[in-house]
């Protein structure tokens, strides 16, 4: 994507913005209209006219597919040797301490929510320096869950991976915003503020992550008209250095040194690393087109005894003989940084849709029964208001009041019987508007995949116990698609995180892992332990 001069980028991005969200508006209604659908709005469609009651078939039954299930991570090595069967036991105890860490029994909670009144949710990761997971081990991942409501993909793109662009809007305070962007008092109050919150304490903040002409994943961040952020290459390590010279600041000895921010592409070791499988020296042998540089030096000449060759010179004088040999020319080891190639974004899908960025909604599918419901139960609702009892009393009766329990009294002439008194009964027959509003209730159920058996209600239609276990067995296989695709999507997470920890994570990072016995184990993931180094002498990860 053509990225315009610093001096141009905020108006760029904000146009691009507003046209990527111009182009679907059907989108942002629908969701609006889930939502509403889900917090039961009294709204008809194609009428003016309110229901007088709601019931919310749509929160029942979205509620009853709410799951703590969190999924666990599970990684197979694509090769079968040791090494790479322990890197991925590594993983996967990684991924178990980072979810015990993070409040992820929250997170899934709104996430399930999201799933199922939206059609899918939006999970970011993010690493975050300003996180002490140790005491020397800095940074850590921040995985946040968010409405697909404050998600603007690019416009006629459905797969997050072929995107050029995307944004993700953010509410925040703007005492945040000083600490995380390094930007004075001032500027944060020039941020803009969300029109539906009263306090100015808040900001909301507007993110992109891009691709530059060199596939690399960027970001731009701004509120109001302040730009908060503007990264190139956003994965990359950042160090300054003088332009000049190509040295590090700390060491630049120039006059008048150039100093700027630029990527570090290779870590140059200072000591050897001890990683679980061996030692990577700190000085290794100088390697050009796949060939070590060799150099030549001046060595003393052993016998077979190893004793030293002496020469004789002339006047008998002697002195050790030596021999000139190639040997490798060796410099500081360096060690090349792991850079993720993907957005930071996951897309959990409810289950899949044709031509869409997110899934199915279930509020979608029901709308139509609710919709009904809410007609039928308004219409059952004015009939028991209308109704009632009319008394029937003979021409003259009189009726008093007194401060009796019951509030009034007839007084009956002489001669008068009480078989001369009656009522009329108006109570209409609701029986078929409640059947039929059960009818509309199955529907809405049978259309889900849901029983009773499913929903913990009685359920006499399965006559045995093994009748009743293939009952409840197809409800769930029903429903297992949904679990499918979550489990896909914390897969990704799973990777993401992973990934930053391979790429930030430059402490050994302890870890705890249980056991089949249930007995906990000290471990440690080193991102070390999947550097590999090929034919060439390059040194790589092994992410597989």
């Amino acid at each position: 994507m053509q990225i315009p001069k610093k001096s141009e980028r905020l108006k760029f991005f904000q146009d691009l913005y507003e046209n990527a969200k111009s182009k679907s508006p059907v989108y942002d209604e629908a969701l609006e209209r889930n939502l509403k659908q889900y917090k039961g709005s009294k709204d008809i469609d194609g009428s003016n006219e309110q229901a007088d009651v709601v019931r919310n078939i749509t929160y029942e039954l979205i509620e009853s597919q709410v799951t703590s299930y969190i999924p666990t991570a599970r990684v197979d090595p694509l090769k079968a040797d040791e090494k790479s069967t322990r890197c991925a036991r590594s993983i996967e105890t990684l991924i178990s301490s980072v979810k015990n860490q993070l409040p992820f029994e929250e997170m899934n909670d709104i996430d399930e929510r999201y799933t199922y009144v939206y059609g899918g949710s939006i999970w970011l990761v993010e690493w975050d320096d300003s996180i002490i997971s140790g005491h020397d081990s800095v940074g850590g991942v921040r995985v946040s869950c968010i409405s697909p409501r404050h998600f603007v993909g690019q416009p006629g793109l459905k797969n997050i991976a072929d995107m050029e662009y995307c944004f993700i809007k953010f509410e925040t305070t703007k005492d945040e915003i000083c600490r995380r962007y390094n930007v004075e008092w001032k500027e944060a109050e020039e941020t803009e503020s969300d029109e539906g919150n009263d306090t100015e304490e808040t900001a909301t903040l507007y993110v992109c992550y891009y691709k530059n002409d060199a596939d690399k994943i960027c970001q731009f961040v701004w509120s109001a008209d302040v730009v908060l952020s503007d990264v190139d290459d956003y994965y990359s390590r950042k160090r300054e250095y003088c332009v000049r010279c190509h040295k590090k600041k700390q060491v630049c000895e120039c006059d008048e040194p150039k100093i700027k921010l630029m990527n570090e592409e290779y870590n140059e070791l200072e000591r050897d690393v001890v990683t679980s499988y061996g030692v990577i020296p700190a000085m290794s042998p100088m390697m050009k087109d796949g060939m070590p540089v060799t150099e030549e030096v001046e060595v003393p000449v052993l016998d077979e005894a190893g004793n030293q060759v002496m020469t004789v010179l002339e006047g008998g004088l002697t002195m050790p003989a030596t021999q000139k040999i190639e040997v490798p020319k060796m410099e500081k080891t360096k060690l090349p940084f792991y850079t993720p190639k993907t957005f930071p974004i996951v897309i959990r899908k409810n289950t899949s849709q044709e031509d869409s960025l997110l899934g199915q909604s279930d509020c979608e599918f029901i709308r139509d029964q609710q919709q009904a419901i809410n007609k039928v139960e308004t219409r059952i609702m004015q009939k028991l208001i209308r109704a009632g009892i009319t008394p029937v009393m003979p021409e003259g009766a009189t009726v008093t009041l007194n401060n009796s329990v019951f509030g009034n009294v007839i007084k009956m002439k002489p001669g008068e019987t009480a078989a001369q008194y009656g009522k009329i009964d108006t109570t209409p027959d609701i029986s078929k508007d409640i059947a039929e509003a059960e009818r509309l209730y199955e529907h809405a159920k049978n259309t889900l995949g849901i029983t009773n058996s499913y929903q913990g209600q009685a359920d006499t239609t399965a006559k045995s116990g093994i009748a009743k276990q293939a009952q409840i067995a197809q409800a769930a296989g029903r429903l297992d698609s949904k679990r499918k695709m979550k489990n896909f999507a914390y897969s990704q997470l799973f990777r993401i995180i992973f990934e930053n920890y391979l790429a930030y994570a430059d402490e050994p990072r302890p870890v705890a892992r249980m056991d089949e016995m249930g007995r906990m184990h000290e471990c440690t993931f080193n991102r070390y332990d999947f550097l590999m180094r090929d034919e060439a002498g390059e040194w790589y990860y092994d992410d597989e």
